[in-house]
This record gives C-alpha cells, sequence and structure tokens, in this order.
C-alpha cells in the first residue's frame, strides 16, 4: 500500500516539471502581431416602420366553427353550470395519474364497506372508498365491486359542454 502511494505522489510531482512556457509565449505572440480579419461591414439604415390598423378584430375568428354554434353557446353554458366540476374542492392524491396509470391492486370490506386498493404509477398503494376522486378527469368513485370499481368521469367537450361518461378499473390477476 505505501509503494503505491509513493508512486502516486512521484507521478504527481512528475506533472510539476517545465511545463515550457517560452513557447507558449512566443506562439501567442505570433497570434497578436497577425492582422485581425475583414472589417465590420456597414449595415445599411433599415425602413422605417410603419403600423397596421387591424379592422377585423369585432368580427367572426375563421378559426371558429360556423354562426350556427352561437344558438349552442347558451345550451353549453347550462350543461356547464349543472354538470361542471367543483373547482373549489381539494384535489386528492390520485387526481394527478391519467385513470389508464392507475391500477386496482385489491378490494376489502371494512366495517361494512366497501374499500378499494389503489396502485399509482409511484407504487405507494393507497386506499379509497366510494365517493373518493381519481384521475385527469374528475372522475368520482360510484361503486366498489368484489372485483372492480365503477368511476363517473366528468370531460369537457367544447360543442357539448361537460359529458359524464362511466369507466371502470378490473381487478389484475
Amino acid at each position: 500500500m505505501k509503494r503505491l502511494l509513493g508512486l502516486l505522489c512521484i507521478a504527481g510531482l512528475a506533472g510539476c516539471s517545465d511545463p515550457q512556457l517560452g513557447q507558449l509565449d512566443q506562439t501567442l505572440a505570433e497570434i497578436r502581431r497577425a492582422p485581425g480579419g475583414k472589417a465590420p461591414e456597414i449595415v445599411k439604415k433599415l425602413p422605417e416602420y410603419q403600423s397596421l390598423d387591424y379592422r377585423f378584430s369585432d368580427a367572426r375568428s375563421p378559426f371558429l366553427s360556423p354562426e350556427g354554434v352561437r344558438e349552442n353557446v347558451l345550451q353549453v353554458e347550462q350543461a356547464t353550470s349543472e354538470l361542471a366540476p367543483d373547482q373549489q374542492r381539494a384535489q386528492e392524491p390520485l387526481e394527478r395519474f391519467q385513470l389508464q396509470a392507475l391500477r386496482l391492486v385489491g378490494t376489502l370490506r371494512m366495517g361494512g364497506r366497501h374499500v378499494a386498493l389503489i396502485a399509482p404509477p409511484e407504487g405507494e398503494i393507497v386506499s379509497v372508498r366510494e365517493g373518493n376522486y381519481l384521475g385527469t378527469n374528475h372522475g368520482l368513485i360510484n361503486q366498489i365491486g368484489p372485483r372492480e370499481i365503477t368511476i363517473v368521469e366528468r370531460v369537457f367537450s367544447p360543442q357539448q359542454g361537460w359529458q359524464e361518461r362511466q369507466a371502470t378499473l378490473t381487478l389484475e390477476e
């Protein structure tokens, strides 16, 4: 061990010998004496900017659906108010994940109520009950059975507003 340490010290000190700085100084002096290259080009004066007034800001956008859609706006607003999820509700931990990323790993019956065990992509198992939320589409757990859970998701569509759709998570074997 001492020999190895001694060899490392000798190798380290060998790097401290004369680095031939004279040759480096000579090369740098030659570079400094060389001409500097092309002279910079003079930029021509740019034309003066003239602003353009956009007169169609109040007109219908060409990227939206035809005028008939405006009649549906009232219907969409009503659907929005009836089925819109509660934005003031505190988000639950499993609402950060897509429903497809969550796995049902088991169900239990505790105190007369069913409890589902969900594994998120992070791997830590979370227990949920009916009335809990999961998934990014405001999924409300509607029913927990022995082999699956039924979820009601609320999804927004620009044409039809908020809509409910059923989804299930099935126990994997």
